[in-house]
């Protein structure tokens, strides 16, 4: 077969891996949603609060605090759109996990580094009208308390002209201790509360560069804090974390399309 390379059959490979996985997704994620719904009702049950906020169609970004390794799941199957979700790359490493991960949407990220390469995959799917699941404060929280945003949820919302749906995560950490696999009963119901969607121009607050993402920054956090019924953490703890978040930003903001 002449002019068929070695490069063409890779790429023919990856395509068709591609399709494959995406063809698994549709069909295991029904299975998947009766699977978690049945383990969350048994282990204390689930109130969704205004899942209506997402919008249907278009590119948007859901942002739910992390208090727990079961929060991904939880999220999931309150959502009434498909939509892929940012993933620490460590969950990629874990057998079966990782695997799973990858037929449900999840897009592997470095963590506490300039990851360029994530974060314009997750721009293209955001102007290509998809819904992509974020946990702005990038770690789940050791205590339960809101931790400090990183500015590249505001960054990616910017640019790529999309919302931001503010969510309240609420006792997925009684089911699942942080940095723990192992479930426990929740001895009450969890909550997932969605915000209203967050436009871009009262995310920027009319300010631009570095001043916008940390106007961003503040209003996503309040959104979040009322949504997850808890206080803000306080400013002693934050500082140091939100200046090493700034050189970060200052990485992710040399990002082209």
């Amino acid at each position: 077969m002449r002019g068929f390379t070695g490069g063409a059959i890779i790429r023919s490979l990856v395509n068709l891996v591609g399709w494959g996985t995406k063809v698994l997704y549709y069909i295991l994620r029904p299975f998947f949603w009766v699977f978690f719904r049945t383990i969350i009702a048994v282990l204390g049950g689930l109130r969704v609060e205004n899942a209506d906020r997402v919008p249907r169609r278009g590119g948007v970004i859901v942002a739910p605090n992390h208090i727990s390794f079961a929060d991904p799941p939880v999220v999931a199957v309150c959502l009434k759109r498909y939509a892929w979700f940012l993933a620490t790359d460590e969950m990629f490493q874990i057998p079966v996990m990782g695997t799973l991960a990858k037929i449900m949407r999840a897009l592997p990220i470095r963590q506490d580094s300039p990851d360029r390469s994530a974060l314009r995959r997750t721009l293209d799917l955001l102007k290509g009208g998809e819904a992509v699941v974020i946990f702005p404060e990038g770690h789940v929280s050791k205590d339960g308390r809101l931790q400090p945003i990183q500015a590249g949820t505001i960054l990616l919302a910017i640019q790529a002209g999309v919302p931001i749906v503010p969510v309240g995560v609420v006792a997925t950490d009684r089911m699942m201790p942080p940095h723990q696999w192992k479930l426990h009963h929740a001895g009450r119901r969890m909550t997932v509360r969605f915000g209203a969607p967050i436009p871009v121009d009262e995310l920027a607050g009319g300010l631009k560069g570095r001043a916008a993402l940390d106007h961003g920054v503040e209003v996503l956090r309040a959104a979040i804090t009322a949504l997850s019924e808890q206080p803000a953490p306080s400013e002693v703890v934050e500082e140091p974390v939100r200046r090493e978040n700034r050189a970060t930003v200052a990485e992710q903001s040399k990002l082209r399309v």
